[in-house]
């Protein structure tokens, strides 16, 4: 931390700047205007800026290094209000070091994943592997570990009392999503106990809330939980802007929102309650496409003003969090800023992060490396396992039966369908074409059989997929077509101590090893994207079409048992809107 004694001097014009940025279009967060100014900085803040009139600065600066920015443009450092680091597949070093090329200097993260791998072990090892970075983390104490207990079974399990404990960890700045909706809106104990806990501690509560509207939304809100990244229709969005919820416009790996948010933006363009985020982030998709940079271009490309879609991924994140010398471009604001070439594709050129250049021509010119040595111990424990688990046994030798089924939807929910087969001797090994078996093995050491459920419009036409990235639960999740396959795509994540694998046929076609948790490796972004790479190749090649932008997410949420209407988990088939667990086969 530094003296303001020699930012106030530079301000004056006592002393010279330490860096002066010349002629660049300055992206004025606070009155979403654009136009040329002069920025200068003296150690880790902004000391003034002068602002072009008729070509000429209000007040000329000189500084010890001078940068000309004639024809690009000055942003304040983009602020991700909601993310999984473990959604990445890297560490926290690997993360802050990927984000910080694409302009990210501030990031919120929820380690729920971790959390329902190794309970407060992850979350510890999450918060202590963030310390030092040139990117800020600041952390969410999960709330959703497991999502919906008594559906589902996860590595640990976090009562009230748990949270309160993890509330006193460093830069802890709320309790994260809230998944578990119907059960804040019920006011069950355990949700409610936790929703308080983050009310007594003066913290925020986050909120996870999809399809959710009247009497409901309002009870949500009044618990104490006021921000949302789930809406997924204008009208969801403009109904939740009017009760003063604060929206994240979200741009995932497997939900895009952007469009949907901007529709609703055009009927309120007043909103002061928006900000971005971008939750969950493949690896290969953030080397390509970016991360909150390309949430800001794509609602500047769905009709948002570029001013405005840039102060939502900035000051309004700033605000949210309290963070009150971040978000904007302005004299005794940390000195966080990147330089862009252009508005409509928002490549980032170069990133300061206090005053410090930490990316130049787009690579990162610093080394950035954690204390902390990654988290590495297997902790996918599985029951022995043959192949006839992954066989539906039929309560009755011979018939007919009806199967309550899984049916995805291109947005990411689920429909509940049923299935009508002929069985002989008890046994289904077959599925009509665009069916597939879906199975959950607990991997925390339940010791308990797979359940084995059936699965509508995944596309996988022969094989079988596994992976350990199963949100929330992080259980192993096995879809395939028959149960050798199944099996052996059970087992090589085993020996790996977890992450994704294709199998067709007995042979391995792809796998990515994930042994930190089964959720990250620790290498950087450029070493594992082409690993992920291929496995979407192969992915597609095998028919899998859900999630055809990242195939490796394809089958993340099947167990989310926070988003409607029907998921599976290690116990069965669960109705997500009564949080009950529903038999398999329709009784007659």
């Amino acid at each position: 931390m530094y003296s303001r004694q020699h930012i106030v001097a530079a301000a004056r014009g006592d002393e010279q700047m330490d860096i002066v940025i010349r002629e660049v279009n300055l992206v004025n967060v606070f009155t979403a205007e654009i136009y040329q100014a002069d920025i200068g900085i003296k150690e880790d803040r902004f000391a003034a800026i002068a602002r072009y009139e008729n070509d000429v600065p209000a007040f000329q600066m000189d500084g010890e290094k001078e940068i000309r920015a004639k024809g690009k443009y000055a942003v304040p450092g983009f602020i991700d209000c909601h993310v999984h680091i473990e959604s990445t597949m890297i560490p926290p070093d690997m993360f802050a070091r990927a984000v910080l090329r694409h302009g990210t200097t501030v990031a919120v993260i929820d380690p729920h994943e971790i959390g329902n791998v190794l309970g407060a072990e992850g979350v510890n090892y999450m918060v202590e592997a963030s310390k030092g970075l040139p990117v800020r983390i600041l952390t969410t104490i999960p709330s959703s570990v497991p999502a919906v207990p008594g559906v589902e079974t996860a590595g640990a399990e976090f009562h009230p009392e748990d949270i309160a404990e993890l509330l006193r960890l460093p830069d802890v700045v709320g309790v994260a999503e809230l998944m578990d909706y119907v059960g804040v809106i019920k006011q069950n104990p355990r949700m409610a106990g936790i929703v308080q806990k983050g009310l007594d501690a003066g913290v925020l509560n986050e909120g996870h809330l999809p399809r959710v509207s009247g009497r409901p939304l309002q009870a949500y809100l009044a618990a104490g939980v006021n921000s949302d990244h789930e809406s997924r229709t204008e009208a969801e969005i403009l109904e939740k802007l009017r009760a003063g919820m604060l929206i994240y416009i979200r741009e995932s790996s497997v939900s895009q929102f952007a469009d949907i948010a901007a529709k609703a933006w055009e009927t309120v363009p007043y909103s002061s309650n928006i900000a971005m985020c971008t939750d969950d982030i493949e690896p290969n998709d953030m080397l390509k496409n970016g991360q909150m940079n390309r949430v800001v271009r794509r609602a500047i490309e769905e009709g948002i003003p570029a001013p405005l879609a840039i102060r939502y991924a900035t000051l309004n994140g700033a605000i949210r969090y309290g963070l009150r010398d971040r978000g904007a471009i302005a004299a005794g604001y940390l000195a966080d800023f990147s330089l862009v070439d252009s508005l409509e594709t928002m490549q980032v050129h170069d990133v300061f992060v206090q005053g410090k250049q930490m990316v130049k021509d787009g690579n990162v010119a610093v080394d950035i490396t954690s204390s902390i040595p990654p988290l590495l111990k297997n902790t996918v424990q599985l029951p022995p396992l043959k192949e006839e688990d992954f066989i539906i046994q039929a309560p009755q030798d011979n018939g007919t039966v009806t199967l309550n089924s899984i049916e995805m939807t291109p947005i990411g929910t689920t429909e509940k369908g049923t299935l009508e087969l002929e069985i002989s001797n008890g046994k289904i090994t077959a599925l009509p074409d665009d069916y597939v078996f879906a199975s959950v093995v607990g991997r925390h050491g339940q010791n308990r059989k797979p359940f084995v459920g059936v699965l509508k419009n995944a596309g996988l036409k022969s094989g079988a997929y596994s992976t350990t990235v199963a949100h929330d639960s992080h259980n192993l999740v096995v879809v395939g077509t028959n149960a050798r396959d199944m099996l052996l795509a059970a087992e090589q994540l085993q020996k790996a101590g977890g992450g994704l694998c294709l199998i067709e046929d007995g042979q391995v076609m792809a796998q990515v090893d994930l042994p930190v948790a089964g959720l990250m490796a620790p290498e950087p972004i450029e070493e594992l994207s082409p690993k992920v790479d291929q496995f979407n190749e192969v992915a597609r090649s095998m028919g899998v079409k859900v999630g055809r932008r990242s195939p490796s997410m394809a089958l993340s949420s099947l167990t989310l048992t926070v988003i409607p209407a029907i998921r599976i988990s290690d116990l069965g088939l669960v109705d997500v809107n009564t949080q009950q667990l529903i038999p398999l086969f329709v009784e007659e």
